[in-house]
């Protein structure tokens, strides 16, 4: 049975066989919301790889204390899975990095295109970056992940080519591309783990597509357009899709 997972930073701290004490950003949603009390185990992350696993001595709203049976830290292995996200309208970018955290994509890039709908304004948009890292956050706690995604800098138009570097393998998913994503990745794999890239990208554009001067930048940078198949994925299953194909590519699933 799974064990219910909270996160915090004091897991860093964590040595087994020792006692931990967490304070009210764990114990009041633990306590309050999920009903834990003494004597049940729970796991704690600190979002950066550790994973901590103790039996709760003592519960309060506002303090927690559990006695630490096993400390783990869990590396990550390459390349980084980095999702390029359109801001689009409905919600759809929101459901869009929910799934990807739940696959396991490791850095979110927010892009507003040139063809978004959505947007975000100067004097919101540091509202609407902490709403996708709260929602990065809960995510990666439902899938029960010690090492959250990051989230990187809003981007925006063909400045997005510059994000990247020649040691990524940039996958543009577009409709009119003519080469399928599964070859592309299946030459990127055939080596090996000694020629893979530091980081698989994939990009994924808005309800109107990608512009043509956004194309033109990122193949200019070396990006290679894809499709994912027959079908035309909304903005909010593209990602996902390619980072599934890519997490069975590498082995991984």
């Amino acid at each position: 049975m799974s064990l219910p997972v909270f996160r915090s930073a004091t897991a860093a701290e964590a040595v087994a066989g020792s006692a931990l004490t967490l304070g009210e950003d764990v114990a009041g949603h633990a306590v309050r919301v999920r009903r834990i009390g003494p004597g049940e185990e729970i796991e704690i992350v600190d979002g950066d790889g550790t994973r901590v696993r103790g039996t709760v001595t003592a519960a309060s709203a506002t303090e927690l204390t559990i006695d630490v049976t096993a400390v783990t830290n869990e590396e990550h292995t390459g390349p980084r899975l980095v999702l390029v996200q359109a801001l689009a309208k409905g919600d759809r970018d929101l459901q869009a990095i929910e799934t990807a955290t739940e696959i396991g994509v490791d850095d979110v890039i927010p892009w507003a295109a040139e063809r978004s709908i959505a947007d975000w304004p100067a004097k919101k948009r540091e509202k609407m970056a902490a709403k996708w890292e709260n929602l990065l956050g809960a995510a990666s706690l439902q899938a029960r992940r010690s090492r959250f995604p990051v989230l990187r800098d809003l981007v925006r138009g063909a400045s997005l080519a510059k994000s990247f570097a020649e040691a990524d393998a940039v996958f543009v998913l577009h409709e009119t591309a003519q080469r399928r994503l599964s070859e592309a990745l299946a030459d990127l794999t055939a080596d090996g783990s000694s020629r893979l890239p530091e980081r698989i990208v994939f990009v994924v554009g808005p309800e109107g597509g990608i512009s043509d001067g956004e194309l033109d930048a990122l193949t200019g940078r070396g990006a290679t357009p894809v499709l994912l198949g027959p079908t035309i994925l909304r903005s909010s299953s593209a990602g996902p899709a390619g980072l599934v194909m890519a997490q069975n590519s590498l082995g991984r699933w």
